[in-house]
């Protein structure tokens, strides 16, 4: 399956893809791939989700989702990794037999190179080694250096020093001539394929390794053919090598750049001061610079290997160390809020427990008590609002037209309080709007602003008409309580 587009793939089209790539002889660069490719995904779509969650009011530190998929794709993964097992413990031991195979050929060819016997039998029996060897399959790259070495040896020894006839040493020379003469042409073909496009560079190289061990495997060329054809092999195998170098040289360079890159975006976060963010507009803000950073960081291609994790964990642990304080305080600013309420709530039960007493002039100190009370309580959740206020006024409103059929005189004091009152709460409102605009709109007290004094006057008028108001209810409460 073709895997170039998988970032525009679903979830379940990543799985698909997986099911078919463990079946293929590529299937562990494709699995490796595939696996990178479903975990960017999945990142990328819970990162939308939480935004969406936040965006519509929610806390974070209430937000859980998994995916479906995920657990199939776990499953074709551990299966996959559990068949590969399988194949690495049989090919370990196919390769530890054909270890032992070739020794034993390397030593029966040492035999019969220092022996003394018939130069034709000896001629016949290297020959039928050298097919053995042919046939008795790859060894451990740990151990195939040390084997190889020793057969070539053994059959340059063999060639040169065993009097053979020259028709035969002939006829394997040119043999081997020919064979090698085609491993120089595979060589410079990949040279040429490389020089065509980067992309091909490490395919060249891979496939330049297996001409190397074909190259082991066959026995020498005549003398005077051996430093020349050795010499073309090597030069086209240098500009690979020289090529591949220079390729991961450039990538290292291009890998530290991104260090650097994601080093400073870690340094980013953790000088975000939060520490004294303590209303949700300032935490909205600190959450939008983290969230733009984290976009940064995705942007940025992998560091080193070596640094890779580690520059990850130190960028993740910033950001989740904001976030939680963020998550912690949306949690506490909540507790507040829902103890708010439950103290609005007992003055809501103590109100409507009150509010058929007779005894006026008691029951309403009580009520202006609790009235008193209620304003000293912080706020609730909007939703919450609303509902707690009416039922409390309804209590309080219920007592006082009560009272007022019964004390028809002192009525219209209560109905002039509850005016006042609701002038009182508005200009208090009013100050604080504009008290908050000011700080919002940040501007340096050191220089003459006109509007910031225009707005300081309006507020100090509204301060003095919010005393003139809080003395006039005092006055009328006064009043209340003493049934005039």
């Amino acid at each position: 399956m073709d895997t170039t587009n998988e970032n525009e793939m679903s979830l379940a089209d990543i799985v698909a893809a997986l099911k078919e790539a463990v079946e293929s002889e590529t299937a562990r660069e494709q699995v490796a791939q595939l696996k990178s490719n479903f975990y960017k995904r999945q990142t990328a779509l819970l990162d939308q989700m939480k935004k969406d969650w936040v965006a519509e009011g929610k806390e974070l530190s209430e937000f859980a989702h998994t995916f479906a998929e995920e657990a199939e794709f776990r499953e074709i993964l551990q299966a996959y990794k559990n068949k590969r097992a399988e194949e690495i413990k049989q090919v370990e031991a196919l390769q530890e037999r054909a270890y032992d195979i070739k020794k034993g050929i390397v030593e029966k060819i040492s035999e019969l190179v220092n022996g003394n016997d018939d130069v034709d039998r000896i001629f016949a029996e290297v020959r039928k080694l050298q097919n053995e060897w042919k046939n008795a399959g790859e060894v451990a790259q740990s151990k195939y250096n040390e084997i190889v070495k020793r057969y070539q040896t053994l059959m340059t020894q063999f060639y040169d020093d065993v009097r053979i006839s020259n028709e035969l040493r002939d006829y394997d020379f040119k043999k081997n001539l020919e064979a090698k003469t085609a491993l120089c042409e595979a060589a410079e073909a990949l040279v040429a394929s490389a020089e065509k496009s980067s992309g091909r560079l490490n395919e060249a190289f891979q496939k330049l390794q297996k001409l190397h061990a074909e190259w082991r495997e066959l026995g020498p060329v005549a003398k005077e053919y051996r430093e020349d054809l050795w010499n073309r092999f090597k030069a086209a195998s240098d500009t690979i090598n020289h090529k591949h170098a220079d390729f991961f040289q450039s990538k290292k360079i291009e890998e530290e750049a991104n260090l650097v890159a994601k080093t400073a975006l870690c340094e980013a976060v953790e000088a975000i001061d939060y520490a004294k963010a303590s209303s949700y507009k300032a935490w909205e803000e600190i959450a939008e610079k983290v969230i733009a950073l984290q976009e940064d960081w995705k942007k940025t291609g992998f560091a080193p290997k070596k640094a890779n994790t580690k520059i990850y964990e130190r960028f993740r642990a910033a950001c989740d160390a904001i976030f939680k304080a963020k998550s912690e305080f949306y949690k506490s600013t909540k507790e507040t809020l829902a103890s708010n309420l439950e103290r609005k709530k007992a003055l809501c039960d103590a109100a409507e427990a009150l509010k058929d007493s007779k005894e006026w002039k008691e029951a309403a100190e009580k009520f202006v008590q609790m009235q008193k009370e209620w304003k000293k309580i912080g706020p609730v959740s909007k939703r919450a609002s609303e509902q707690v206020w009416n039922r409390f006024k309804t209590a309080c409103d219920y007592f006082f037209d009560q009272k007022k059929s019964a004390t028809e005189g002192t009525f219209s004091f209560v109905k002039e309080r509850e005016k006042l009152i609701r002038a009182y709460d508005k200009i208090v409102s009013d100050i604080t709007t504009r008290e908050n605009n000011m700080e919002f709109l940040n501007f340096d007290s050191k220089k003459k602003n006109p509007l910031m004094k225009q707005m300081q006057d309006s507020i100090d008028k509204l301060k003095k008409d919010r005393d003139e108001l809080k003395a006039k209810i005092k006055q009328l409460e006064k009043k209340i309580r003493d049934g005039e």
